[in-house]
């Protein structure tokens, strides 16, 4: 079952970048009608097959190491165990929750993102997280939206910007939305965040599928 959901997914990956281009190739009228089916599809098919593959997972007790500042391996073990994982957490600070241990390397505002083909502007300002991290379970697992959400000191909360992280993928940066990762290995990348203004944020990190196990990170430099 989950093969079946992983090939609807690429399909549909296929079909959106595809769309972006020519939105008449695959039936449709517009980029923006493209982005909303085809997205769709692929979250919901990597939510369901993330979901049958964590009803089999068991975690392992080690942990691969990743850089301090260049986001390369190094002998650094994250070797927390998730009982003792803190409730809350700081730039820099590596956390274990769920299949994944994250660091949060720095952080940006930006009013646009993209180049002179593909350009978002927010309404407000986008914040852009740069993220390390690790699958340290023993099967691939693949990120996506609902794991991650920001929130401000008052609790409210924002979803991950779709446009700004189409208009980085577009633009040649390297996101880490909808990304299949493969055990034990260290990988980077940005989340993007579109909020009304430049302050403090809470970057949440969500474990699993019902939100129970979660980490927070203070955005604060």
């Amino acid at each position: 079952m989950e093969t079946v959901l992983m090939i609807i997914a690429a399909l549909s990956l296929v079909a959106f970048v595809v769309g972006m281009f020519n939105p008449k190739t695959v039936k449709c009228s517009s980029r923006g009608k493209v982005a909303l089916i085809y997205v769709s599809v692929f979250l919901i098919t990597s939510i369901i097959g993330t979901s049958i593959s964590d009803g089999t997972d068991s975690n392992s007790n080690e942990v691969s190491s990743y850089a301090a500042e260049n986001g390369t391996a190094t002998g650094d073990s994250l070797n927390q165990n998730q009982d003792d994982v803190p409730q809350e957490a700081t730039i820099g600070t590596e956390v274990q929750v769920g299949n994944f241990a994250y660091r949060v390397d720095d952080i940006a505002f930006k009013k646009s993102v993209g180049n002179e083909f593909v350009r978002e502007t927010a309404d407000g300002v986008f914040l852009i997280v740069y993220l390390s991290l690790v699958n340290i379970d023993n099967e691939s697992h693949t990120l996506d939206g609902s794991m991650f959400s920001l929130t401000d000191m008052d609790g409210t909360k924002y979803e991950y910007s779709i446009d700004g992280s189409t208009a980085l993928e577009m633009s040649g940066h390297e996101t880490i939305f909808l990304k299949r990762c493969q055990p034990k290995i260290v990988t980077s990348g940005v989340l993007i965040f579109e909020v009304p203004q430049k302050k403090e944020y809470y970057l949440n990190l969500i474990g699993n599928f019902w939100g129970t196990k979660s980490v927070r990170v203070l955005l604060k430099k």
